[in-house]
């Protein structure tokens, strides 16, 4: 039996964990790491896409200047996303 930390995870029943310098974290089941820039300010950022629902949109705060963005997500029925857009809220 391998001991990787997956199955460890698996094996107690445990969440699991973000481990710095895994790239495996960018991209998971339930998400994607993304990018994203902001329409205020212009700076960039990163945000955790939910992938387990369907296409829709939501509102985030832009984690430098703290002005609300709307996020619009398109996301196929095999679960991988598509696009993703932000615009300004006004």
């Amino acid at each position: 039996m391998s001991l990787d930390p997956a199955t460890i995870d698996e094996l107690y029943g445990l969440e699991p964990v973000f481990e710095p310098g895994d790239n495996s974290a960018a991209t998971s089941e339930l998400g994607v790491f993304v990018e994203l820039q902001c329409p205020w300010c212009g700076e960039p950022y990163g945000s955790m896409l939910d992938l387990t629902d369907a296409s829709r949109s939501y509102i985030e705060d832009c984690q430098v200047c703290c002005r609300p963005i709307e996020v619009r997500l398109e996301v196929s029925e095999r679960g991988e996303l598509e696009q993703v857009s932000t615009s300004r809220v006004d």
